[in-house]
């Protein structure tokens, strides 16, 4: 792949990220807005965690109000850490597209931090729902520990910027014996 094709394609996602920004912001925006400013009970927030969860109990005297409350309260903080992450993602794809380098340490970081960003919401939101609606509930009890494909993302990029590193340090290395 030539440079200037590369820099199209990091255009292009860049573009997209911010795109999906844009729209977790929106989601946002209009979660608050009908919640406080429309006085109806039709519009709800759900929060759906993968189909087959890594552990799950549940009691049947856990109400649907009750989680109602936790996808409300959960929803905004998902929908805000989304929202970062793709503008951050963005702004790398960004630095690309004005020909920098991905072999800096400011560069590696980002990516470390948008990596571990993606694990541990992953691994607390549900943690977080389980716990809100437990607090909800009068009788009953509801816990949940799933993990998605954000894990796996995190860990890949966590990788990635392990890798940044080390190339960084081995180009040190060769500038150094040059």
């Amino acid at each position: 792949m030539n440079v200037n094709r590369f820099r199209q394609v990091s255009r292009l996602l860049s573009l997209l990220l911010k795109g999906f920004g844009v729209l977790s912001i929106a989601a946002l925006l209009l979660i608050v807005v009908f919640s406080f400013f429309l006085e109806t009970d039709s519009a709800t927030v759900n929060v759906a965690f993968s189909n087959s969860p890594l552990f799950q109990f549940s009691d049947s005297r856990v109400t649907e109000a009750d989680f109602r409350l936790g996808a409300f309260i959960i929803a905004p903080v998902f929908l805000a850490l989304s929202s970062y992450i793709f503008f951050k993602g963005s702004f790398l794809f960004d630095r690309l597209v004005r020909g920098e380098t991905p072999f800096t340490f400011e560069f590696a970081e980002s990516v470390k931090r948008i990596s571990i960003i993606l694990i541990v919401a992953d691994i607390l939101l549900p943690l977080l729902y389980s716990l809100i609606v437990n607090l909800s509930a009068d009788e009953g009890f509801f816990f949940i520990i799933d993990l998605s494909s954000a894990f796996l993302i995190g860990l890949i990029l966590y990788i990635v910027s392990g890798v940044l590193k080390y190339g960084i340090s081995l180009q040190e290395l060769a500038d150094d014996t040059v």
